[in-house]
């Protein structure tokens, strides 16, 4: 598996235990279409389901969806008072826990604890860690990233999604929000730089894209076929991530459709795509030295 004359795709579903449709959407879709990986949220309300259907399908490969802004902490709500509401939810806000990670020693240590409880959780179900990534892509806040990278190389993971998306290959396929890709490209190429680096000097690797940042809740058959098309002369491991639904009507619904279209298998076959899980990635990639 030689990434210098080839082009590797892993197809992600993210929130994979977050409710009973999204498990049932990505059974389908490791069943019947192009998924490759699911990201399971451990500390989600259908978990459990999620990871029975899991045992069920040896060839998906399942990774840890961190979350610390949606549903329940695994950690006592006494234990982390500053993540959860009254309701002992997560707080959904992003910009607040951000601020308050960035300046607080309280809350880093809450966020350590409730991090810590959840690689446990999903060690515990002896799915195997393909990979680590976050709910919304907040691992790469400078200080939750390196709480995620100590637990990782813990455990040790030899892979951290790097939600670097490439704007020459997907950018100006995306249809509307340009203002808010725009910013999405400046906060997270930046981002990203930053947690690649850190990750290669601790001797992890790192795919060459992930795509569906510019495209979030709104990949379709149309979009996916598009991106495959631009991916077609890019040597190098990719990522697509994806959020599909069983649910009738929904977004999560029309992504299921792109993850199950025949026309979109057939457009990785014609393009010479190869299907991958991050797992294959890491094994083809030569361990490197650490701190170099």
């Amino acid at each position: 598996m030689n990434k210098a004359n080839a082009t590797f795709l892993i197809v992600t579903a993210d929130d994979f235990g977050s409710s009973i449709e999204v498990n049932r959407a990505v059974e389908r879709a490791a069943r019947e279409g192009i998924l490759t990986c699911a990201s399971l949220m451990i500390s989600g309300s259908a978990a459990c389901d999620a990871v029975r259907r899991a045992r069920r399908i040896p060839t998906l490969e399942i990774a840890l969806h961190v979350t610390l802004t949606e549903g329940r902490p695994l950690s006592p709500a006494r234990l982390v008072p500053n993540l959860v509401a009254r309701d002992g939810h997560f707080k959904d806000s992003l910009t607040q826990l951000g601020l308050a990670l960035q300046f607080s020693k309280a809350i880093q240590r809450q966020a350590q604890m409730e991090v810590a409880a959840q690689f446990k959780a999903f060690e515990e179900t002896r799915l195997g860690f393909g990979h680590v990534d976050c709910h919304h892509h907040f691992h790469v806040h400078p200080r939750l990233f390196d709480i995620i990278l100590q637990n990782a190389l813990g455990h040790g993971l030899r892979t951290i999604r790097i939600p670097y998306e490439p704007w020459e290959i997907s950018g100006t396929i995306c249809k509307g929000n340009s203002v808010r890709n725009r910013f999405y490209r400046m906060v997270f190429t930046r981002l990203s730089a930053r947690c690649r680096d850190k990750i290669h000097l601790h001797g992890m690797i790192s795919s060459d894209g992930v795509f569906g940042l510019y495209q979030t809740g709104e990949l379709t058959e149309e979009w996916v076929a598009n991106l495959l098309d631009r991916l077609k002369h890019r040597p190098g491991f990719f990522e697509l991530y994806s959020h599909p639904s069983s649910e009738t009507g929904s977004p999560g619904h029309r992504e299921l459709k792109a993850l199950l279209s025949p026309g979109v298998r057939e457009t990785i076959k014609k393009n010479g795509i190869r299907l991958m899980r991050h797992m294959d990635m890491v094994r083809s990639t030569p361990m490197p030295l650490s701190g170099i």
